[in-house]
């Protein structure tokens, strides 16, 4: 079975991302990551762990680090006691990790953690909890960007003291396990929607450019976004507005076109459907200094 790539969320102004999920069963899904990290959490629930060719179950309240090109994928164990099945998942990027350890010697002793979790490194539940406390005290929402780095700096502090961590795999799992002509089209895909994103960009847009049907498109995106192009597209448009919201004066009108939308009343409705916020809220809240 071939591991599909999934696309981490991005957020643009943040090193790091997380998200919690709340579901009635958790499904199997065998996936890597091609950049980034992943922290992975379960809790309320006993897990079925694939990592590369390791296989294990795992009680409730479990935590596991997983490199970049490691293929993984977690499925529930269903219980009498089992409500709900959440998953606290916690990325960050290889080169932003890296190029911060090369600039502070105190996140040097991250470095070994990382080279671990090439193999898989499940922390005890002791650590477990404590990243758990932490994460729990995060509202992504209404953040401040210092405090959330601060945040992920903590968690790595935490992860760092557990001296009963252990990995997973007996060796190294190699990249020509997975399907590289799937990864090449998604790092041409995005790189072309990034830019292109504030162009009247459609679906068949972008399957002409890289020469395949609508319904391929529309299918790595399914399995590798897991979302549509749509939302996919809407959710960089909004992000770069965000950025454009904080770091600049600009009328909102102005950020608005610069991004992709030609109707401010449909802009300020996504915006706020995504953002829980106001385009003018969201520029009060995160630069008190701007001219709205």
């Amino acid at each position: 079975m071939k591991a599909t790539l999934e696309k981490v969320p991005q957020r643009i102004g943040c090193s790091w991302r997380f998200k919690k999920i709340i579901e009635p069963v958790k499904e199997f899904s065998w996936h890597y990551h091609q950049k980034e990290f992943e922290l992975l959490i379960h809790r309320n629930f006993r897990s079925r762990c694939h990592i590369g060719h390791y296989q294990g179950d795992f009680e409730q309240a479990s935590m596991i680090l997983i490199a970049p090109s490691v293929p993984h994928g977690i499925e529930s164990i269903s219980t009498p006691d089992n409500k709900n099945y959440e998953t606290i998942v916690v990325w960050f990027k290889q080169d932003w990790i890296a190029n911060m350890m090369f600039s502070c010697q105190e996140l040097r002793k991250v470095d070994s953690l990382l080279k671990r979790a090439e193999k898989g490194l499940l922390f005890s539940p002791e650590t477990t909890q404590k990243v758990i406390n932490i994460v729990e005290t995060i509202d992504e929402k209404h953040f401040d960007p210092i405090n959330l780095l601060a945040n992920l700096i903590h968690i790595f502090e935490v992860l760092c003291q557990d001296k009963s961590s252990q990995t997973l795999l007996s060796h190294n799992v190699e990249s020509k396990n997975h399907d590289h002509c799937n990864k090449e089209k998604i790092e041409r895909l995005c790189a072309f929607i990034d830019q292109h994103y504030a162009e009247p960009l459609t679906l068949e847009d972008v399957a002409n450019f890289i020469c395949t049907s609508e319904s391929t498109i529309h299918r790595l995106f399914e399995q590798h976004f897991n979302e549509t192009f749509i939302q996919y597209l809407k959710k960089l448009r909004l992000n770069h507005a965000s950025e454009l919201l904080v770091s600049s004066s600009e009328p909102i009108s102005h950020v608005a076109e610069q991004v992709g939308y030609r109707n401010q009343a449909n802009f300020n409705r996504q915006f706020k459907q995504y953002k829980n916020m106001t385009p003018r809220e969201y520029r009060r809240t995160y630069k008190l200094d701007a001219k709205v």
